[in-house]
């Protein structure tokens, strides 16, 4: 896993190891759907930081940020957007995606965890899906500490 931020700044697997979960959000700029969860997943990261987790945003469609920051700065969102080369695993995984959004929580360790979330978590049945495989993953991550 690796990639850049959009302030230019080379991410690897390693993000992971800071978090007890970390929540991957994998959208693009002309997904209506996903662009109107922006917000929503902002607020998300707002609230796992207090818990030992994060969002990170990762734009399919443009692997660079000039388009995606724009949208996201419309949106209000503030958390960490990665751009990540079609040719990795992660971009790999991301060509293989067949909705959008899609969000998966990958684990202390780099383990993709539980079901992936299909469609926006600004859905009440998505969101509350979502909090309870957070907390799944984080009592896991409690219990190994």
């Amino acid at each position: 896993f690796s990639g850049q931020d959009f302030d230019g700044n080379s991410v690897d697997e390693s993000l992971f190891s800071g978090n007890a979960v970390t929540v991957v959000n994998f959208w693009f700029t002309g997904c209506k759907p996903c662009v109107a969860e922006l917000s929503k997943l902002n607020e998300l990261n707002n609230t796992l930081k207090a818990m030992g987790g994060e969002v990170i945003g990762i734009n399919t469609e443009t692997f660079h940020g000039n388009e995606a920051a724009a949208v996201l700065e419309s949106q209000g969102a503030k958390y960490r957007n990665i751009s990540i080369d079609s040719a990795s695993d992660a971009g790999k995984y991301a060509s293989d995606i067949m909705a959008f959004p899609t969000t998966i929580l990958v684990d202390r360790n780099g383990n993709i965890v539980g079901d992936p979330i299909l469609g926006g978590i600004d859905n009440q049945d998505n969101y509350d899906s979502l909090m309870q495989q957070i907390q799944s993953v984080i009592d896991a991550d409690s219990a190994n500490q």
